[in-house]
């Protein structure tokens, strides 16, 4: 039933937002973004609906009508809603599309109990969820990437650099088992992240409830929350699971950054720890002889995207008032989708290099050697015969200055000779790569948790979903 145009003002407020006011404020209309959100309202909706009419605040019929309105608008790719104007945003033009379906009779119930400020607020967390857990399904990846690497060249020595100077003996596969422990770190904080989003908001209507008796644990727990709202205010103010979210992709952004620092350093022709193959690199416009790894300038740049979006968000909403405002609800989430997708493929991206790239053996154990990163273990022997540590130091400084300015063996006379290979394999203790496969073993254990844990949430939101169409249905059953 195609139903009259609904008013265009408020009853309060007449005419439309000016037109080149609504160009401004709303962004440029983009079909993709604009029907992941209307996919999320709904969902708020048929949670929504269904709460309406088990507790008969509207009819069962009504329901029921507005219920497969909703699946006939999504089945048809919101074009319904699309194709109208959004003088004061998709919401309202979502519910005009729903309206000219039902009447007015029927579609003006469909907000019944709720307001934009709730139904915001609960999308925003449903979006979270969904990105975050895609964040940590990717970061997932890349550290399985990162181990089976590591596992694969878990004795390859070479020297890890700290000022960009060798300073001590380890393997490739140590190396990226630290960056996968870093990440997973980071990986189990986004799990907290989305654990920790237990309370729905729906309900808490503007910002101070209603007097309509809605039942909020049955939408929260048709939308796989663990229960409502439990303060009105504090559920439509706050966004800091957004910015709990953010500061977490971004922490996991820059560790990525890292590694495409080490990784490009290493590749670089004069040092050659690292060969990328062919479909990692390109070539240049202008001199044949190149190989530019570039897709690491993109793992180093790109995380900015997402530290900036954490300091536009908290920017955002500092020093706004503790209560529904444009400030906080649109112009501080804005950034925040983006950012979370921009992490999902720096992690999917770091996890395409670190399959590719291929350490060489031959060209970094020589340089661990000519770099003396076995003085530490050679005066840690000193140590053993019970010379002082800083006069084995300095013993062992002199002998390497020695070595490199007048060309004298190394090591001297009276000190030991340890290479670096074995000088790697005697460092067990502070987690050194002496103890490098029981540490590989660790971080499997570490991945297969967070796998395991990813998992149960997202089922838990699963059968949520199923709970939530079998309702539906028994509505529109009547």
């Amino acid at each position: 039933m195609n139903g009259p145009l609904s008013s265009p003002g408020t009853g309060r407020i007449a005419s439309p937002l000016a037109g080149k006011a609504q160009r401004l404020c709303y962004e440029a209309s983009d079909p993709v973004a604009d029907r992941a959100i209307l996919r999320l309202i709904a969902q708020v909706d048929r949670a929504h609906l269904v709460m309406l009419a088990e507790r008969g605040i509207i009819a069962g019929g009504k329901a029921a009508r507005l219920l497969r309105t909703v699946r006939d608008i999504e089945a048809e790719g919101f074009a319904p809603v699309l194709s109208l104007p959004r003088p004061r945003g998709i919401y309202l033009a979502y519910e005009e599309a729903v309206t000219r379906r039902c009447g007015p009779d029927v579609g003006g119930l469909l907000h019944t109990g709720r307001s934009r400020n709730d139904l915001n607020a609960t999308t925003t967390l449903l979006g979270l969820r969904d990105r975050g857990s895609d964040v940590v399904a990717e970061g997932g990846r890349l550290v399985t990437a990162l181990l089976a690497s590591a596992g694969r060249h878990l004795d390859d020595v070479m020297a890890i650099h700290t000022h960009y100077q060798p300073a001590m003996p380890i393997t490739y596969g140590y190396y990226l088992t630290g960056v996968a422990l870093a990440l997973l770190r980071g990986l189990d904080r986004m799990m907290a992240c989305l654990r920790a989003i237990r309370r729905c908001p729906l309900g808490a209507h503007a910002v101070a409830g209603t007097d309509l008796e809605l039942d909020t644990e049955r939408t929260a727990a048709l939308l796989g929350f663990e229960s409502g709202p439990l303060h009105a205010v504090d559920a439509i103010a706050s966004r800091d699971a957004s910015l709990d979210a953010l500061g977490v992709a971004a922490n996991l952004a820059v560790t990525v950054s890292r590694l495409a620092a080490d990784l490009q350093l290493w590749s670089s022709s004069e040092v050659h720890y690292v060969h990328f193959p062919d479909w990692l690199v390109g070539g240049s416009s202008a001199l044949p002889q190149k190989r530019n790894a570039f897709v690491l300038e993109h793992l180093k740049a790109r995380p900015t995207r997402v530290l900036g979006a954490w300091v536009t968000a908290t920017s955002a909403i500092r020093s706004a008032p503790f209560t529904n405002s444009i400030e906080v609800g649109t112009e501080a989430m804005a950034p925040v989708a983006p950012a979370l997708r921009t992490t999902r493929d720096v992690l999917a991206l770091a996890a395409l290099v670190v399959a590719g790239a291929r350490p060489r053996p031959a060209t970094m154990e020589p340089a661990a050697a000519r770099g003396f990163v076995e003085a530490t273990a050679v005066t840690n022997d000193l140590v053993r015969q019970g010379v002082p540590f800083r006069e084995a130091h300095r013993r062992v400084g002199a002998a390497v200055l020695r070595a490199v300015d007048d060309g004298a063996a190394w090591p001297p006379e009276g000190l030991a000779r340890i290479d670096p290979r074995t000088a790697a394999d005697r460092a067990r203790f502070g987690g050194g790569p002496g103890s490098r496969a029981e540490t590989l073993a660790a971080a499997w254990a570490l991945r297969h948790r967070l796998r395991a844990d990813l998992h149960d949430l997202r089922r838990r939101w699963a059968e949520a979903a199923v709970a939530l169409g079998a309702a539906s249905e028994a509505v529109c059953r009547g």
